[in-house]
């Protein structure tokens, strides 16, 4: 991740590199702005937002010490980074992120890849029918 594919005022980040070949705009959450804010401040001088003096490359490439650290400080065993993505993903459908909207976030391309995450709560499911058999009926929300 360059400084300059960073857009902090609109909150995004746009990767113009992905897996697929085309690039991808990212909306950032406010929590993860003010983390890149203070890491602008701590980096000032180097292109990448994760710079790393004894890669080749200038930056971390192979997160998977930091990684093993952060574990041991949370007392989590056997988890693995991808599976940050995964519990963002659950976590929208679980509080009624609709699924075009949890493919949009997580960068799927089909709605197949998405629809592990429809299984997670009937609860808006649920809440759907329940506000389609008022209508339905008759009665009023609330």
């Amino acid at each position: 991740m360059r400084w300059e594919e960073l857009d902090l005022s609109r909150n995004v980040w746009r990767i113009p590199d992905t897996k697929n070949g085309k690039p991808v705009t990212v909306p950032l959450v406010p929590f993860a702005i003010s983390l890149l804010e203070d890491l602008r401040k701590a980096n000032s001088s180097s292109e990448w937002v994760f710079p790393s003096p004894t890669s080749a490359t200038g930056h971390l490439v192979e997160p998977r010490k930091a990684w093993e650290r952060i574990l041991a400080r949370s007392g989590i065993d056997n988890a693995r980074i991808h599976d940050l993505r995964r519990t963002m993903g659950s976590w929208q459908a679980i509080t009624g992120a609709s699924m075009q909207v949890i493919g949009k976030s997580l960068g799927h391309k089909s709605q197949q890849a998405t629809a592990i995450y429809a299984r997670l709560s009937l609860d808006p499911v649920r809440a759907a029918m329940e506000k389609a058999t008022n209508a339905m009926l008759g009665v009023k929300d609330g």
